[in-house]
């Protein structure tokens, strides 16, 4: 019974990582751009991502994706601004989805696969009725961080560095907090496999790190199809093949490769829902 169990576990975990259940239910780190404003206008501002072309014809709403009432934003000014060549990522729409959070006044985060990598800021001024558009920007990084000052309209970017620091540890939490738990009820739980199952992740999540920053060095497309998912499966195989010969259990019928496929396939399906409790702004 136990084996039955456990075998409908590893299969729901699957089916959970790899079928798209919901737009955000998908694995890995995604694109994401936070922009934080300094000495931001004294009353309320909305803040956009500019980005070069044409509005697309099929391109999805993200004032709706996000639910956002479009009658609270300053569409007569965005609209008497708007650069030639250029259009808004939340108000004129992307190819793909584009996330949208506000946790504070002068932080905005887009996030997800409509995250442009070139882009220009615009922030309008609802007093003024006025939009300042920040020069061209590229985004060099997965996720990445950039600080505009409103008063002078210029624009900085953080620490490649700390920057993925913080993804890796984003990264890593929750999949300790996730498959650490797992080793419960698959019979794994002593101090020695807590060592084994500690160092073993701490070196996948800095291998996907390292990967992803390397990736965004040299501009690859499509990374996250070519490079990622391969290198998740290969991830998940030398997993397998490490906990079937080193972890260690007085239980008969533990089944250490059940566990890796169990593990990973779970962390990967709550990676972004984790991400987002644990670091909000990244």
């Amino acid at each position: 019974m136990k084996r039955k169990w456990k075998a409908c576990l590893c299969i729901a975990a699957f089916l959970l990582a790899v079928l798209p259940v919901s737009a955000s239910a998908d694995s890995g780190p995604k694109p994401q751009i936070t922009i934080q404003v300094q000495n931001a206008p004294d009353g309320d501002y909305y803040v956009d991502l500019l980005i070069p072309g044409e509005i697309p014809e099929r391109g999805i709403d993200n004032i709706e994706w996000n639910h956002i009432d479009r009658a609270s934003l300053p569409l007569d000014a965005l609209e008497r601004d708007r650069m030639d060549g250029w259009h808004y990522a939340m108000l004129d729409g992307t190819p793909a989805p584009l996330f949208y959070k506000h946790p504070d006044k002068d932080t905005f985060v887009f996030s997800y696969f409509g995250t442009p990598d070139t882009f220009r800021i615009a922030i309008c001024d609802d007093s003024q009725q006025k939009v300042n558009f920040s020069e061209v920007m590229k985004r060099t990084q997965l996720q990445q961080i950039f600080t505009c000052d409103f008063a002078d309209n210029t624009v900085k970017t953080g620490n490649p560095l700390l920057t993925y620091l913080k993804q890796f540890a984003s990264s890593l939490l929750p999949t300790l907090l996730i498959e650490g738990i797992l080793l419960l009820p698959f019979g794994f739980w002593d101090r020695r496999n807590a060592k084994l199952f500690l160092v073993v992740n701490i070196g996948t999540q800095l291998l996907l790190t390292v990967v992803t920053a390397a990736c965004m060095w040299i501009g690859m497309p499509f990374y996250r199809y070519l490079v990622f998912a391969p290198l998740e499966l290969v991830i998940w195989i030398i997993e397998a093949i490490v906990y079937r010969k080193r972890l260690q259990t007085r239980r008969e019928t533990a089944h250490p490769i059940a566990y890796a496929l169990c593990a990973n396939a779970l962390s990967a399906a709550a990676t972004l829902f984790s991400v987002r409790m644990v670091f909000p702004w990244v």
